[in-house]
């Protein structure tokens, strides 16, 4: 049966701030008060690097770890004007060049082929030389479909479990892979309000006037449709090393929340499956030890995670990170809320539906202290008021239409531009 390891963020940068800081650092007592003098601190060369298969701008990060009470911003600790270009077994270079501090991109958008083998190369501003070993790119496998499943899930360490939707992948066939996997997933959620905004309302408090006054203007910008777009915040690792049928099945990708939901109208997911190689998920696997055994500054620590960079100047030196070879395939669905497993339907408040449009005449202070509404129910309306904003007005009558703020306005839930891949 495969093994499926799930961690947190480690991507993108995954060796960052959050955690390469003690991975340095030694306790020398437990004390009331720390004490930062009493901790040792190495600078040492942070790599973050990877070539797929995919035709793009790779990018190579490098930076410096800190002190504990460093400054812990990238810019301050990066490394820059450094010298990077990865060589194929052919001796062909890419060279990357500095787009911010830090950050170096390829000159061009190339793929790595599968097959070849890549070999990345520093060289800092001070002329300190590394070299990574070289790694061979494996074409990854097609992933064969995504899919959901209701689930829940617990929040931290107290008695509190989340509703939501598991999503899982499967994988029939990767006999002409590595067997070992990492995983990543970008997600969109497209909403559009049913009740787009047409007028703007201003609240203004006259001086020496308690009550404010309601100031309603034309409100002229599209705010009918837009987009919440996030991607992968941990790392899932998957292989089928002891699988005799050379299949995944059921690897839980991405775990969301029903409340996630509320006033979704289309929903998508890509899943990339990067084929990467034992070495590298051993790496990955030591990150997953050191997150779950680190509890405190004052735990035992497992020392610094050397990944697969060595300096050429000096043997002995520890260079963190890791460069990265992987062949990738990528699957993107597209879902509408009845598409999710209707268990979890149960637990998601469709905004739009559970509150009802209003008309109301009169001045809105009246609207939002619910004058007039029996006293049995006066608390429950003032609550439920309080989410309500005027959506449009009909100034013949005094009219004023309202709804939830959530379905008037779609930049509540997201963000206006639709992504170029939307179908």
């Amino acid at each position: 049966m495969e093994k499926r390891i799930r961690m947190k963020r480690i991507t993108e940068g995954a060796l960052t701030r959050v955690y390469l800081i003690l991975l340095v650092l030694f306790a020398t007592s437990c004390i009331e008060e720390i004490d930062t003098t009493s901790f040792t601190y190495e600078k040492l060369l942070v790599v973050d690097a990877n070539i797929s298969d995919q035709a793009k701008a790779h990018e190579v990060r490098l930076f410096y770890t800190s002190p504990i009470d460093g400054d812990v911003d990238d810019t301050f600790n990066a490394a820059t004007g450094a010298t990077v270009w990865v060589e194929d077994n052919l001796g062909i270079r890419t060279y990357f060049t500095e787009q911010s501090s830090g950050n170096y991109l390829s000159s061009a958008a190339f793929a790595g082929e599968a097959g070849k083998s890549y070999t990345l190369f520093i060289t800092t501003r001070e002329g300190k030389r590394y070299q990574s070993s070289v790694e061979k790119l494996v074409a990854a496998p097609e992933i064969t479909g995504i899919y959901n499943r209701f689930a829940v899930e617990p929040v931290g360490q107290e008695a509190i479990s989340t509703p939501g939707i598991q999503f899982f992948i499967d994988v029939e066939d990767d006999s002409q892979s590595t067997q070992f996997y990492r995983y990543e997933w970008t997600d969109a959620h497209q909403v559009i309000v049913p009740f787009p905004k047409k007028y703007e309302t201003t609240i203004i408090y006259p001086g020496g006037m308690s009550e404010p006054i309601y100031i309603l203007d034309p409100f002229n910008i599209n705010v009918s449709e837009c987009y919440r777009e996030s991607r992968f915040d941990e790392v899932v690792l998957a292989s089928s090393a002891s699988n005799s049928n050379r299949e995944l099945r059921e690897i839980p990708i991405f775990f969301s929340e029903a409340s996630n939901f509320d006033v979704t109208t289309k929903y998508s997911i890509e899943v990339t499956q990067r084929a990467i190689s034992v070495q590298a998920y051993g790496y990955y696997r030591k990150i997953e030890m050191f997150n779950e055994s680190n509890g405190s500054l004052f735990d035992k620590q497992h020392g610094a995670i050397v990944g697969n960079i060595l300096s050429m100047d000096s043997p002995d030196e520890k260079v963190l990170g890791y460069f990265e070879v992987s062949g990738a395939s990528s699957k993107r669905v597209f879902l509408e809320p009845f598409q999710l497993d209707e268990k979890v339907m149960d637990y998601v408040v469709r905004t739009c539906e559970e509150y009802d449009v209003l008309e109301f005449e009169g001045d809105l202070n009246s609207f939002y202290k619910a004058t007039g509404v029996p006293e049995i129910l006066w608390g429950d309306e003032l609550v439920k008021r309080a989410f309500y904003e005027v959506y449009d007005y009909d100034p013949l009558n005094d009219t004023k239409f309202l709804a939830h703020r959530l379905c008037i306005d779609c930049r509540t839930r997201g963000s206006l531009g639709k992504p170029e891949w939307w179908q």
